[in-house]
């Protein structure tokens, strides 16, 4: 609670995008684009239809931007991920592997997996929805990584020409198994049979990159 003047106590201030974007997610997961309602998402909320609007312009706009929203949570543990790889030159490589898992650990649990399938089905439908989570969330961890990829090709561990590119590499290549091996999600693989794909992905990389 807030105390203002006269000594009067006020509630905060409720963040009402915060709490539509927070409301948007699990109808659009379970409802999809065209059954979720914007009245439900409204009730949800604890707002009003016409709030929605002034906040997101109207259904479409308020999907990409959740869409979004929720990768960019999910990639929250990405980015932490990312930030403990280690670069010192007795830990680096047995750090690569151990942050390939984890990226991949990301993308297989229950939110990831619905969340990739909602981008995968929604962006055939309205491409902008793929090119809001690339710039929201799929650039900022590519530039994360790209990051301390550059670090390790001037610490002379590695040969890195273009860090971006690399940073792209290395997430396809501890992916390239996993839909195949997990038939596309639908089906759950030991921990074992999946750090197997991803250090082989990992070491295809530090292949391609060896410093000469």
């Amino acid at each position: 609670m807030e105390r203002v003047a006269g000594g009067m106590v006020r509630a905060p201030r409720v963040d009402k995008r915060r709490a539509i974007l927070d409301a948007a997610a699990p109808i659009f997961g379970e409802e999809g684009y065209e059954r979720a309602s914007v009245d439900a998402i409204a009730a949800a909320a604890g707002v009003s239809k016409p709030t929605i609007y002034s906040y997101f312009g109207g259904k479409e706009q308020l999907f990409r931007e959740s869409v979004a929203d929720s990768a960019m949570k999910q990639n929250a543990q990405a980015y932490e991920a990312i930030s403990r790889l280690d670069l010192s030159p007795q830990r680096w490589r047995a750090s690569l592997h151990e942050l390939g898992m984890q990226l991949v650990q990301c993308q297989r649990n229950e939110c990831g997996l619905r969340l990739q399938r909602m981008i995968a089905s929604e962006s055939a439908r309205d491409p902008e929805v793929y090119r809001t989570v690339r710039a929201k969330a799929a650039d900022p961890i590519i530039e994360a990584l790209a990051g301390r990829l550059a670090m390790l090709g001037n610490a002379g561990l590695l040969d890195i020409a273009d860090p971006a590119l690399a940073a792209r590499q290395f997430l396809a290549l501890i992916s390239a198994e996993i839909p195949e091996l997990t038939e596309q999600g639908t089906k759950k693989v030991p921990d074992r049979v999946i750090r197997r794909a991803v250090d082989a992905g990992v070491e295809t990389f530090l292949r391609a990159n060896r410093a000469t």
